[in-house]
């Protein structure tokens, strides 16, 4: 019945649902143990190419350039269209900038040896489900380090292409450490490459970082 379900998710609810005490306890919690990803010296380069391919095949329109701060920290907000949404979301950003950004990325993405390798030598904090508490505090303590993280504020790809509903880890960590949000508009991207369909279509896609 309904009262059964409302206590099961009360009981199952993650760290990210419950009130803003928690987060200030689980934000003020000693982190030297916490081991960040390294930055690969392809990193930045792989994210180069990834540009000119997505201005060769899907002629890249990139704008808002000006809204990106000089410097970290701060908090990358992209709209979620497509796999391709990660290396569009820096398409505007100078090497130094890439350098610094970090990406926040659930743990079913991320399966093997490989692409745990990957992730660790590529600036990727994973979510992990059995352990969400070190995954946000993994991400406080990029933005503490002064550098930036680039968060999904959808959590998933959009199943028709419209926006779909916030989750608010980037919400509270702007307000938690005190850091702005630059959100990104990116348009294209789900028609080029449609979420459940196995194409990728030369679609124009734009990107622009919004005030």
């Amino acid at each position: 019945n309904v009262k059964a379900i409302a206590d099961h998710i009360s009981q199952q609810r993650t760290k990210m649902e419950v009130g803003d005490n928690d987060w200030k306890t689980i934000l003020s919690t000693d982190k030297k143990s916490l081991e960040l990803p390294s930055t690969s010296l392809l990193y930045t380069f792989n994210a180069k190419v990834c540009k000119g391919i997505f201005m060769l095949y899907h002629r890249l329109k990139v704008k808002g350039k000006e809204n990106i701060p000089s410097k970290g920290p701060f908090i990358v907000a992209p709209n979620h269209q497509s796999f391709l949404d990660g290396p569009l979301s820096v398409t505007g950003m100078n090497c130094s900038t890439i350098h610094d950004c970090y990406f926040y990325a659930t743990e079913e993405h991320v399966k093997g040896p490989l692409l745990k390798y990957l992730a660790k030598h590529n600036n990727i904090i994973l979510m992990e489900r059995k352990n969400l508490r070190n995954s946000i505090l993994k991400l406080s303590e990029v933005l503490r380090q002064g550098k930036n993280i680039v968060i999904f504020p959808e959590g998933s790809r959009t199943h028709n292409g419209n926006l779909s509903s916030f989750k608010k880890t980037f919400a509270i960590l702007s307000k938690e450490i005190n850091v702005p949000i630059v959100p990104v508009c990116i348009k294209g991207a789900f028609e080029a490459n449609p979420r459940g369909k196995n194409t990728y279509k030369p679609h124009a896609i734009s990107v622009e970082y919004l005030p």
